[in-house]
C-alpha cells in the first residue's frame, strides 16, 4: 500500500461523509435540496474563474476515490455539478496538478493528526 492509501484509509476512519448539496442555500441547507448522488467529505476548492466566481472542487470519497465537482456561488447558494467521479490520486494530480495535490493530501494529513491527538478525543476515550 503506498503511501498516499495508507493516508485515505486513516482519514476514512476520522470524517463524516455526506451528500453534498447539489444546488442550495449555503446559510440554511434544508434536506429538500438537490443533492449529489454519492458519499463525500470536502477537501479543497479551485478558483478557475473568482470574477464569475466558479470553482472546482475536491472530494474524498467513502470508497477512497476522489470526486471533484464544479461549483458557481452567487450571494448566498450554490449550484454544484459533477466534472470527474471515481478518481484515483494518481488521476487526481493529472486533472488539477501536483501542487493541488499536494495541498489536498497536506489537508488529509492535519485531519488525521488532529484527530490522532489525545486532547482531540472526546472525554470519555482520554486515558486517565
Amino acid at each position: 500500500m503506498n503511501p498516499v492509501d495508507h493516508l485515505i484509509k486513516k482519514v476514512s476512519k476520522y470524517v463524516s461523509f455526506g451528500q453534498p448539496v447539489s444546488s442550495g442555500s449555503l446559510v440554511s441547507q434544508r434536506l429538500s435540496d438537490p443533492r449529489m448522488p454519492m458519499q463525500a467529505f470536502y477537501l479543497t476548492l479551485q478558483p478557475k474563474s473568482e470574477q464569475e466566481h466558479y470553482y472546482h472542487e475536491v472530494w474524498l470519497k467513502k470508497e477512497g476515490s476522489f470526486a471533484i465537482t464544479e461549483a458557481w456561488y452567487k450571494d448566498s447558494t450554490v449550484t454544484r455539478s459533477l466534472v470527474q467521479d471515481n478518481i484515483s490520486y494518481e488521476q487526481l494530480i493529472n486533472t488539477i496538478g501536483e501542487e493541488q495535490s499536494h495541498h489536498v493530501v497536506l489537508r488529509m494529513t492535519e485531519i488525521v493528526k488532529k484527530s490522532e491527538r489525545e486532547d482531540w478525543r472526546p472525554y470519555s476515550k482520554r486515558r486517565t
